[in-house]
């Protein structure tokens, strides 16, 4: 029934408008749960390749009294290649396919001015060594409970094949796949909540996934950065560049460190920290002013929820909740008491 309006005659009745968030929210729900589900299938699928791949070339070695690889560390290194490799392919290939995805949208390859990528080498490392510096703040102020956190280190290689396996693990595997993963398919799928949302969801879970508190907040700042460079140039193939390099280099000073006095060791990371502060700064402002006429800013979002509401919304979805008391667990076996 129709209301007099004494200004405007008569009016049709009120209808109440519908509140545009509640769809924006379950949407992100959505997105939110089924990455929770993805991160879930990942760790299954990682703690059930880790036994059927050790089980089967155990089996191999107890049938005919040899490594399939040539020695017990080689085993050892495939093994954790074919693990790595089955776990985020059914984790993050599930959430894409899932998603609909297409191609071009998960894996953008865009090609990359040169000069940029070598500018961003130094300034790469020079992010690296900040995070590495508020990690060892960190670790100062846990170990004052009595706990220190540890990060699991790969045996270092004692042969050619080795070697090749060792940095294959270390310097292309991660580079490529974690681009794909986190760069790539998890920040791509949130850019329609705005692009600085999906850039800090995507770091926050690049520096989770790596379970201890010696890498995650150095993978969350690097995390920033690189996702950063893949949103401003489109392109994953800097970032896999900038990853292999930081990974190239944590695994040449492994090897050369081991061993070494405590002296050697702290002139040598001294050394380290200075360089790459240095001059890592400069090519980081070179790069900023070289390329300050494309703009430096990333698109904003385009949605009625705020960023509170965003972050709120997908880290209070329900798997997102059981994925993060998930990598809680993992985390919580990467300390140790201090002493022991």
């Amino acid at each position: 029934m129709q209301k007099f309006d004494p200004i405007g005659g008569t009016r049709p009745p009120y209808v109440p408008q519908p509140d545009p968030t509640q769809g924006e929210k379950k949407r992100l729900h959505r997105f939110a749960n089924l990455f929770g589900a993805a991160g879930l299938v990942y760790f299954a699928v990682n703690l059930a390749g880790s036994f059927v791949f050790s089980f089967l070339l155990d089996l191999v070695y107890n049938i005919t009294g040899t490594y399939l690889f040539g020695s017990s560390q080689n085993n050892y290194y495939v093994l954790n290649i074919l693990v790595y490799l089955t776990s985020f392919l059914a984790s993050f290939g599930t959430y894409a396919l899932l998603l609909k995805m297409p191609l071009r949208v998960a894996l953008p390859l865009r090609p990359v001015d040169g000069v940029n990528t070598l500018l961003s080498i130094p300034a790469t490392f020079c992010f690296a060594v900040v995070g590495s510096m508020i990690t060892s703040i960190l670790a100062s102020l846990i170990s004052i409970t009595g706990f220190e956190p540890v990060n699991p280190e790969m045996p270092i290689p004692q042969t050619v094949t080795g070697y090749l396996l060792y940095f294959f693990l270390l310097v292309i595997l991660p580079p490529v796949i974690e681009e794909i993963a986190f760069r790539g398919v998890l920040m791509q799928s949130l850019r329609r909540y705005g692009d600085g949302f999906a850039l800090l969801v995507s770091a926050i879970m690049f520096g989770l996934f790596h379970l201890n508190l010696i890498q995650g907040p150095y993978a969350f700042l690097l995390g920033l950065w690189m996702g950063y460079l893949v949103l401003r140039t489109g392109s994953l193939r800097i970032t896999m560049v900038l990853h292999g390099c930081i990974n190239l280099s944590a695994g040449i000073l492994t090897i050369v460190m081991d061993g070494a006095d405590e002296q050697t060791l702290m002139l040598i990371n001294a050394i380290y920290i200075m360089f790459w502060l240095s001059v890592g700064a400069i090519c980081l402002v070179t790069l900023l002013v070289r390329n300050r006429a494309a703009g430096l800013a990333l698109h904003p979002a385009r949605t009625w929820l705020s960023g509170g509401q965003k972050l709120g919304t997908y880290f209070g979805s329900p798997v997102i909740l059981l994925l993060l008391a998930v990598i809680a667990f993992f985390m919580l076996q990467n300390f140790r008491r201090i002493g022991w």
